[in-house]
């Protein structure tokens, strides 16, 4: 649980930080839009339990969802990344901020007990 805490933590932070600094609103909007996101989360949250889908259901829910976010990682986030970096070293810094943001998520799926069976 810590981990998905300090992942969510992290998560929220880099999105107000973009909202605010490249999406250009105010601290009391990116503030606002991350509040409305975060329920949105939660209101999926709660369809997923209602609707007791199958474990197969989840799990190609969750295929998909990965893919949106590999989509616009690589489409979006990558290009600008690099389009920023001059020096090897900030090369390396990015990766391993990359390292510690993907590091927790691994960690929580050491022992993922969902899908055995």
């Amino acid at each position: 649980m810590a981990a998905t805490l300090y992942h969510e933590i992290a998560q929220e932070l880099a999105d107000f930080f973009l909202l605010t600094g490249h999406g250009g609103l105010s601290v009391i909007s990116a503030l606002c839009l991350n509040f409305v996101s975060g329920l949105s989360v939660l209101l999926g949250a709660i369809i997923v339990v209602a609707a007791n889908f199958t474990t197969e259901a989840i799990g190609a829910i969750l295929g998909i969802a990965a893919g949106v976010y590999i989509h616009v990682a690589a489409s979006e986030c990558v290009p600008r990344i690099d389009a920023t970096i001059d020096r090897w070293q900030d090369r390396v810094l990015s990766v391993l901020m990359f390292a510690l943001g993907a590091i927790p998520i691994g960690l929580v799926l050491l022992n993922h007990k969902h899908c055995e069976g």
